[in-house]
């Protein structure tokens, strides 16, 4: 570990509750690690305050150990003979997998194949150096990874040689977490990340629902024309959001986030900007309401006293405002404005043929998150 001259190596609970979750479900697994054969493991992990239940069933599981004793050499496994990779942590990963040009080149096979990956506590600082279509794979996606807070609580912030949760904000990536130690994961797209052990198990399940649901819709009747990841801001094409207008913005997006597992990517500020929260694949603009303005002449927005009416309008965010802009005027769209700055985004507004309205907007000074 660094210069400590103190071992590390991978986190037993990060292996242990993934490798039950996937061979429970009666997934064809394969072990690899830098050097194969049994990999190093952080003692620190098994000591008797960090135990579990998963790392006290693989103590007693043959055929586990036996895997683990056993795995193959990273440089000998492939991407095209796996549907995805999953990457547990512990420090050991930040001074060899990190730095590793065989990991990298295995992560961006896997995506660029349309495969998803996943990483768990320190692992997701293993993408560093990995990337996709030219930029960080991670940067403008939904990540989560161990925090500042528990290297500190670690002793080790001076130690590691960098910190997980500083990296991947320098990396343009959307860093998300919750208190230390509380399990948390986040899916976006094809890029599953957990913040800390805790998280294992939930990575390890998101993982398989993904892989579950891939499988599912290609056993189907459909055609798959493309792999897409549906963002917000949209890094290309759009995305739809569906604007709300409510009474108190943090009361409504706690109740997104509480009763549907949405994900609040901001809470709006003084200036009138929206709160903006992530429910699946859609995205809610949650705003106070008002109106008329120039913009919008016939609408006006406010919470209506009658629970069997409603107050909202469609919205479409876009990667490139004016190319949309263009090519919709040329399909014979009627805009109201061309497009004008407004609240950290360029926005225009369009009129469908029954009156109602449509905001388009790019994002350039707002953030979500």
């Amino acid at each position: 570990m660094g210069n400590t001259g103190l071992p590390t190596g991978f986190w037993l609970e990060e292996f242990a509750a993934p490798y039950f979750v996937f061979r429970d479900a009666g997934i064809e697994l394969t072990l690899a690690s830098p050097k194969g054969g049994q990999p190093p493991l952080d003692p620190k992990s098994d000591l008797p305050e960090n135990q579990t239940l998963a790392m006290a069933r693989f103590k007693k599981d043959a055929a586990a150990q036996k895997a683990l004793a056993n795995t193959l050499k990273l440089a000998d496994v492939k991407a095209e003979d796996f549907d995805t990779v999953f990457y547990p942590g512990g420090h050991g990963p930040m001074w060899d997998l990190a730095e590793s040009p065989t990991s990298v080149a295995l992560l961006e096979a896997f995506y660029n194949s349309g495969k998803p990956i996943a990483l768990v506590c320190h692992s997701p600082g293993v993408l560093r150096h990995v990337t996709y279509q030219g930029a960080p794979l991670v940067k403008g996606k939904h990540v989560a990874g161990f925090t500042n807070g528990e290297e500190e609580e670690m002793q080790l912030t001076k130690v590691v040689p960098f910190l997980v949760e500083d990296e991947l904000l320098r990396l343009g990536a959307i860093y998300e977490k919750m208190a230390n130690w509380q399990p948390f994961s986040v899916t976006d797209g094809r890029l599953i990340t957990g913040q800390n052990p805790a998280s294992s198990t939930s990575a390890a399940q998101a993982l398989l629902k993904l892989m579950t649901v891939a499988e599912s819709d290609s056993s189907m009747n459909s055609v798959q024309i493309e792999h897409k990841s549906y963002e917000m801001p949209p890094r290309d094409g759009i995305s739809v959001a569906h604007f709300l207008t409510v009474a108190d913005i943090d009361r409504s997006l706690r109740f997104y986030e509480t009763v549907f597992g949405g994900r609040a990517l901001s809470r709006g500020d003084s200036k009138g900007a929206p709160g903006y929260i992530q429910i699946a694949n859609t995205w809610l603009l949650v705003n106070v309401g008002g109106g008329p303005t120039p913009d919008k002449p016939s609408v006006t927005l406010s919470v209506l006293a009658d629970p069997d009416k409603i107050s909202s309008f469609m919205n479409i965010r876009v990667a490139d405002i004016q190319a949309c802009y263009k090519l919709w005027k040329s399909r014979g769209a009627e805009f109201i404005t061309e497009p004008i700055p407004k609240y950290g985004e360029t926005r225009c507004y369009i009129r469908d043929p029954d009156g109602y309205i449509i905001e388009v907007g790019q994002s350039t000074d707002l953030t979500y998150g």
